[in-house]
């Protein structure tokens, strides 16, 4: 892929893009980038109108699925095998339909005043009962390797260090497990949360030694940690006094049972002394005695050791990563309009302007509510056409992309085409149309997590988020489908797109720690006329 070919210069102050770009220079770029050539974008316009007139003469004679298989078999060169034909119209459907019926879920939700947030746990909870993980992306990557290291190092703390697989003997195994479930509740919450603290069990141990260290960004020690599990009865509590009086702790907080927490505070109220331990909106918390003891036999007698898994970190942790991730994705979408520009100048040169045929069914589907779910035969219809755009060649920057994860880039750029409609038209504010493209990211994420499990899952939804190229392409849909349903429509959304972009610069610019770094890492690699 190429490079952007012209810089974005931001203005440090306000966020917002000082370039003198043309338009006619934004729609060349996109081109370049994403189709390599204007006779590729055509091409696509073209396969887009042709599948939305064929749907529109056939939804009422033939049933979706045959005519979906019927259509993609205009196009023999294309497919390995009857059967991938027909599996691939099957995913296409059903991949409109299930965004589709997220999407009703999702607003009954919130019309009951309830959250995204809550919403998306919830969808989380769904999918981790089937999927087993939850991955988004370089985000889930992230707490997958927190959860496998977890388990690793649980597995090293029973298992001698990891010498040849050996289950240590040792009468106080649950204690160094608690250490070690400890660190790993800390680090799996700070994964979930984007924090950059880390909780360690040194290797090495002295007389004072803490059991648990908490370090930042830069490997820095912030915290020594000791952790003290005793039976939770008296016998325990006059053992853990006699620990403490005999060991110098200094300023290290000491996290014990809860039972102890209030009689130890009174003996020794100079200590920190706690149950639980929180820095920087990350936190651990000491587990009852009786399951460490119960995890020691199990080790020790079952030769069965601890595996960390979904329930070990915060879904709705993930749940606001995600509802992060998906503004974000939204403000991008609303900011690509060089890709939306080429959308329209390809097909205006196509039919010419002055001569455009207005399409009914896009027409009904784009002055529909954003929460109508009534409109799944044009979606479907405009998916189909960008599987067979992408296979065909013309999209080389999506080759090889699963034909459910077009059908959702698709989705995508339809449903973020019809809110910035409604924006152009005064029916939602600018903060309401970001939120509303938000919540189509969402739709298309929490539709696929019973679909897909582990990488393959964290694959699609990282294309729904903050891939640009699919936010490009979807613009570009968005943008060609509605000069097909008509100048009333496509002209909205042109102006929807040019007004918007300030406000979605300033929701990137808020997401990220600084201007500058934003503007090297984001803008300046790949542009597609981003906030022309």
């Amino acid at each position: 892929m190429n490079q952007a070919h012209s810089p974005i210069i931001i203005d440090n102050e306000t966020g917002f893009i000082l370039d003198e770009t043309t338009e006619e220079q934004l729609a060349d770029q996109s081109a370049a980038e994403l189709f390599d050539t204007e006779d590729n974008a055509k091409k696509t316009s073209n396969v887009l109108a042709d599948f939305v007139a064929s749907y529109s003469q056939h939804k009422n004679t033939l049933p979706l699925e045959e005519w979906l298989n019927q259509e993609f078999a205009n196009y023999p060169d294309i497919w390995v095998s009857d059967a991938e034909r027909h599996e691939t119209a099957l995913q296409v459907i059903e991949t409109i339909q299930q965004a589709n019926e997220t999407k009703v879920d999702l607003y009954a939700h919130l019309d009951k005043g309830k959250s995204r947030e809550s919403w998306l746990a919830r969808k989380i909870e769904q999918g981790a009962s089937s999927a087993g993980v939850v991955n988004v992306g370089e985000y889930a990557r992230s707490i997958d390797k927190a959860l496998e290291t977890a388990t690793d190092e649980m597995a090293d703390m029973i298992l001698n260090n990891g010498q040849d697989f050996v289950i240590s003997s040792a009468r106080q195994l649950h204690g160094f497990i608690a250490e070690a479930d400890l660190a790993n509740q800390f680090n799996i919450n700070a994964t979930t949360s984007g924090s950059t603290l880390t909780a360690e069990v040194p290797s090495v141990t002295t007389l004072n030694s803490p059991d648990i260290i908490i370090k930042d960004a830069t490997g820095k020690v912030l915290e020594n940690i000791q952790v003290k599990l005793y039976q939770p009865n008296e016998t325990g509590l006059k053992a853990l006094i006699k620990n403490i009086e005999t060991h110098d702790y200094g300023d290290s907080t000491i996290i014990v049972n809860k039972e102890h927490v209030e009689a130890l505070r009174e003996k020794f109220p100079d200590l920190k002394i706690s149950s639980q331990y929180e820095r920087g909106g990350v936190s651990m918390t000491m587990d009852d005695y009786e399951k460490h003891k119960a995890a020691q036999q199990k080790a020790q007698l079952e030769k069965e050791l601890k595996q960390y898994d979904w329930n070990d970190a915060s879904r709705m942790n993930i749940a606001k990563e995600i509802g992060k991730k998906a503004l974000i994705g939204a403000a991008f979408s609303a900011g690509f309009q060089g890709a939306r520009i080429l959308g329209r100048r390809v097909w205006n040169n196509l039919t010419g302007k002055e001569n455009q045929t207005a399409n009914e069914d896009l027409k009904e589907f784009f002055d529909s509510s954003i929460k109508n779910a009534a409109c799944v035969g044009v979606q479907v219809a405009v998916s189909g056409a960008l599987v067979v755009a992408v296979k065909s060649g013309w999209i080389k920057v999506l080759q090889n992309t699963p034909a459910g994860q077009l059908a959702n880039i698709a989705y995508i750029g339809l449903e973020n085409a019809k809110c910035l409609i409604k924006f152009a038209n005064g029916e939602l504010t600018a903060d309401e149309t970001l939120d509303a493209m938000g919540n189509t990211t969402c739709c298309a994420v929490g539709g696929i997590y019973g679909a897909l499990q582990g990488a393959a899952l964290g694959a699609e939804i990282g294309a729904l988020t903050l891939n640009p190229i699919g936010i490009a392409i979807g613009s570009f849909i968005g943008a060609v489908v509605g000069g097909i349903a008509g100048s009333a429509i496509a002209e909205p959304l042109y102006q929807g797109g040019k007004a918007i972009v300030k406000t979605a610069a300033k929701v990137i610019q808020s997401a990220y720690e600084g201007t500058k770094a934003m503007a090297k890492n984001v803008f300046n690699t790949v542009t597609f006329g981003l906030f022309a």
